[in-house]
């Protein structure tokens, strides 16, 4: 008994011993692996390597990995991470030289990624096929490889331009965790490895859109199915008059907010080498937009297509079943002239569905439909109907609204500034209808009103031109009471200007309907 003891503890000194030396051994390696052999790009610096050959286990501690773009320009940059790895199942490497680690986490300060110019990106679209394949999809490894739990943490990660050294992205708190990953069978590089189950979160979103605005994002989250994002905000950087100085043609000054997003059930990937996103709902909810235009500015010429054509021309493949927005909000801001201030319309308590946004369905198959509910200058409760076909190429349209109980000097904040012109009377109902395409459009109207009456205004002097308001009078029929069942009907037709936006084209159908409607004589 006391041989097979002494042997036994023999036997476990030597594995011991043995174990000390594979230690040694491997961390050597790969000390020398990292010293010779990694390519001139890549740069890897650290504080200590551990290796636990009997575990299975290995880790890295406090290191920084550097990729240079070329000698001079750096590309991406780790700092400070701590690497672990655990569980190397050693059976199925030495017999299959499969790679098994039961989990894998890595630990980093920060992530810092200098993007490409114009130049780099051109010369490096040149250089690729056209099609991008992922270097480890199955085809292309000699063995496969499985990890059961990888867990990335990152306490901060930045864009940067290299030109400007500005950030132009960074969030803060970013979080992934991955469980069962393998190699993919598909080449798409959207999703270069296969994994069942994903969580990941991160706080704090900047990103600079383009030169003027700024997205923010508070927290997000993703678990594979849906998409959640809170306190998102689009705004404007410059303050309105800052904006005015800094641009040519007219753009417009935005203040958008969303309390929560979420996508349900998303899916996107790339299907035949294209890409592709689809969610069967949409949630916004609080979705509150703020917009000022200084029409002081040259107007932008540049032709606007309408939503039909921006949906069917998408470079990518997209279908929203249904999009639901709650309790949202638009103020709109117009400053046409110096002496006066913007005029303003109101929409509040705003609810709207959303139907078939998106451009994977036939001509003829179904239609794009939008149902909105909205308060009008916080007393006029208002309804919009509107349909198109994305794939009619001439871009028809129908639209159907009401507008009940609108006392128009609530609209005087926004036609005394910009027309100059003052209304008084209630609007007791009115209803449309509006069909129109790319090019023209016609629209029928039938209104109750009592008491209309209009006031041309001296803008300048801010005084009443009392010779124009009594001819304009003249040709307004005050009150739609004589009419056989209390409505006075018009009808008008337009002319769009491509120009200028949907909602301009809308605005000109009301007033032209309006005007037609109103006046005494056809």
């Amino acid at each position: 008994m006391k041989k097979f003891l002494i042997g036994l503890f023999i036997f476990f000194v030597l594995l011991g011993a043995a174990a000390l030396y594979l230690n040694t051994y491997l961390k050597n390696q790969l000390q020398e692996i990292i010293k010779n052999d990694l390519p001139e790009s890549l740069s890897l610096d650290y504080e200590d390597i551990t290796i636990d050959s009997w575990g299975g286990n290995a880790s890295m501690a406090h290191a920084t990995v550097r990729i240079k773009a070329n000698d001079s320009t750096p590309r991406s940059e780790v700092k400070n991470a701590s690497v672990q790895l655990k569980g190397l199942d050693h059976w199925d490497y030495f017999k299959n030289k499969n790679i098994h680690f039961k989990n894998i986490s890595i630990h980093a300060d920060s992530l810092t990624h200098y993007k490409h110019s114009n130049e780099q990106k051109e010369q490096h679209s040149k250089k690729k096929d056209s099609t991008t394949e992922n270097p480890i999809q199955a085809q292309n490894l000699d063995r496969h490889f499985q990890i059961d739990k990888f867990d990335l943490v990152t306490d901060y990660i930045q864009i940067i331009n290299p030109k400007t050294d500005s950030v132009t992205l960074k969030t803060a708190h970013f979080n992934l965790k991955l469980e069962n990953i393998t190699p993919t069978i598909t080449a798409a590089i959207t999703r270069p490895f296969d994994y069942e189950e994903i969580f990941m979160s991160y706080d704090s979103l900047y990103y600079q859109t383009n030169r003027f605005d700024i997205l923010t994002v508070s927290h997000v989250e993703w678990d594979g199915t849906d998409l959640v994002m809170n306190d998102l905000r689009l705004k404007t950087q410059y303050s309105r008059s800052q904006l005015s100085t800094m641009i040519k043609k007219e753009r417009d000054h935005i203040d958008f907010s969303i309390k929560n997003i979420k996508f349900h059930n998303l899916k996107y990937g790339e299907k035949s080498g294209e890409f592709y996103l689809n969610t069967p709902l949409l949630e916004l909810q609080n979705p509150y937009l703020n917009i000022y235009r200084d029409k002081r500015i040259a107007d932008d010429l540049t032709k606007k297509p309408l939503y039909s054509k921006m949906l069917r021309d998408l470079n990518f493949e997209m279908m929203i079943d249904t999009i639901k927005i709650k309790n949202g909000g638009i103020v709109y801001h117009e400053k046409v002239n110096s002496n006066t201030a913007a005029g303003m319309l109101d929409f509040s308590n705003l609810n709207a569905s959303l139907y078939n946004v998106g451009n994977t369905y036939n001509l003829g198959e179904k239609k794009t439909s939008i149902a909105i509910k909205a308060v009008f200058m916080k007393s006029s409760p208002m309804s919009l109907d509107w349909n198109f076909d994305i794939n009619d190429p001439q871009d028809k349209f129908y639209v159907k609204g009401s507008l009940s109980k609108l006392p128009v000097a609530n609209l005087e904040s926004f036609t005394s500034p910009n027309l100059g012109v003052e209304m008084s009377g209630d609007l007791e109902h009115t209803y449309f209808t509006i069909y129109g395409d790319n090019y023209s459009s016609h629209i029928d109207m039938q209104m109750t009103y009592d008491e209309f009456k209009v006031n041309i205004m001296n803008q300048e002097k801010k005084k009443k031109k009392w010779f124009a308001s009594t001819i304009a009078n003249i040709f307004i029929a005050k009150t739609s009471k004589n009419e056989d069942g209390g409505f006075k009907e018009g009808a008008g037709e337009v002319n769009r200007n491509q120009t200028k936006s949907f909602f301009n084209y809308l605005w000109l159908n009301l007033k032209e309907g309006m005007l037609k409607t109103v006046t005494a004589l056809d």
